[in-house]
């Protein structure tokens, strides 16, 4: 412990970012070596033995703290105590405009689907969405459509919908106007 004790509470207090909480995991590994109450051929051999104990129990309860903290914060704040873990404000800021772009697409897709015709939001739900049959003819045998019609409006559905997600993209949300 004289020798590589405080090389092993840097350790700890880097993993865990406390020091008190670094002083109590070295104590706590030390303990269990001890109660373990193993032979060791050597000082070298107690010396590997202890950095691993003490590494191993610093690794336990930094993946304990980080589940408790998973289960009692709520979800908006999750991504908040993700910082902690290291990555950076300008990462979390990116990846919430990321997340958000994919929910605004998502929103785009489900709405421009919303405005297909019946039959072009058909073809695309049996061929794209929700395909059953391995290919475009199988589905358009097993629901009585011949393979060009189903082609046809699969195809004029995706034009549309890529259209009207164009369209909307270039003009954005139309701004509020208060009387």
């Amino acid at each position: 412990m004289r020798a590589h004790g405080g090389k092993w509470l840097k350790f700890v207090a880097r993993i865990l970012r406390n020091a008190e909480d670094a002083e109590d995991v070295v104590q706590e590994a030390i303990e269990r070596v001890l109660v373990r109450n193993r032979p060791f051929r050597s000082s070298e051999e107690v010396r590997m033995y202890l950095a691993r104990a003490i590494a191993n129990r610093a690794i336990e309860l930094y993946h304990a703290r980080r589940r408790e903290r998973c289960r009692t914060l709520p979800l908006h704040d999750q991504n908040a105590a993700a910082l902690e873990d290291g990555s950076s404000p300008q990462r979390y800021l990116e990846e919430r405009e990321r997340s958000a772009e994919r929910a605004r697409m998502v929103a785009l897709v489900r709405k421009g689907l919303a405005h297909l015709p019946a039959k072009q939001y058909e073809a695309l739900r049996l061929t794209l969405l929700e395909p059953r049959c391995s290919s475009m003819r199988d589905a358009g045998m097993l629901h009585g459509i011949p393979y060009s019609t189903l082609r046809h409006r699969s195809l004029q559905g995706i034009r549309r919908l890529q259209r009207f997600i164009r369209r909307a993209l270039r003009f954005g949300p139309l701004p509020l106007l208060l009387a």
